[in-house]
C-alpha cells in the first residue's frame, strides 16, 4: 500500500491545496534527516490488527534551500537538524494519510487551541460543504524524529491519553517516528 504525500490535497478537507507542498515538504525533510528517500516503508502498528506496512513515496528532491527553509540550521550553516514544527507537521501529513486509509474517517478542520486535539474528523461520504456537518471523531497527533529512552512512542501516547480531555466522540492518536519509520495508531 502507499501514501502519495501529494495526495494529501484529494479528500482531506483539513488541507487546503496551497498548503499541500508545506505539508509534503516537512515529510521530505523529517525522513530525509533520518537517511530516508521516496518510497520509505512506514510500519504502522494498531492495537487489534496486524502490523501494516505502507510506502510513502513523493516527487521531488530535498535541497540545501528546502533544508533551511525546513530544518534550519545551528550556527554551522550545514548543521540541519528539522525544527519541532516541522516534525509536528511531517507527523500531521502522515497521520491525516493514514486515517483516510484506515478508518471510515478523514480530517474535515484543525482543532481550536485548548481543545486537546488537532483536528475534527467527518466521515469519508459526508459533503464537506455542507455548514451543519458535526464532528464524528477527533484526532491527536504527535512526531518524533528518532526515539530516545526519555522520548518514545509509547511514552507518547500515555501523555496524550492522560491530557485528552473526555467527550463522546471517538478519538485517534496517532505517534509518528520518522528514524526507523512507523507509526501507532491508537482509538480511545
Amino acid at each position: 500500500m502507499r501514501l502519495k504525500l501529494e495526495s494529501l490535497e484529494n479528500g482531506i478537507p483539513a488541507i487546503h491545496k496551497d498548503m499541500v507542498g508545506y505539508y509534503k515538504h516537512s515529510c521530505m525533510v523529517c525522513f530525509h534527516t533520518q537517511g530516508h528517500a521516496s518510497g520509505v516503508k512506514l510500519k504502522v502498528m494498531r492495537e487489534g490488527f496486524e502490523e501494516t506496512y505502507f510506502e510513502v513515496c513523493w516527487s521531488g528532491e530535498v535541497t540545501d534551500e528546502l533544508m533551511r527553509q525546513y530544518a534550519g540550521t545551528s550556527r554551522k550553516l550545514n548543521d540541519y537538524a528539522p525544527t519541532t514544527r516541522t516534525i509536528d507537521d511531517a507527523a500531521c501529513a502522515i497521520a491525516l494519510l493514514l486515517i483516510r486509509e484506515l478508518t471510515e474517517y478523514t480530517a474535515v478542520s484543525k482543532a481550536r487551541i485548548g481543545t486537546t486535539v488537532d483536528y475534527y474528523l467527518i466521515g469519508k461520504i459526508q459533503n464537506t460543504d455542507l455548514i451543519f456537518n458535526e464532528a464524528e471523531a477527533r484526532l491527536e497527533v504527535s512526531g518524533i524524529l528518532s526515539e530516545t529512552t526519555g522520548n518514545t512512542v509509547k511514552a507518547r501516547i500515555k501523555e496524550k491519553r492522560e491530557r485528552l480531555t473526555p467527550e463522546d466522540l471517538p478519538t485517534f492518536i496517532v505517534i509518528v517516528e520518522f528514524s526507523n519509520p512507523y507509526a501507532k495508531v491508537v482509538k480511545e
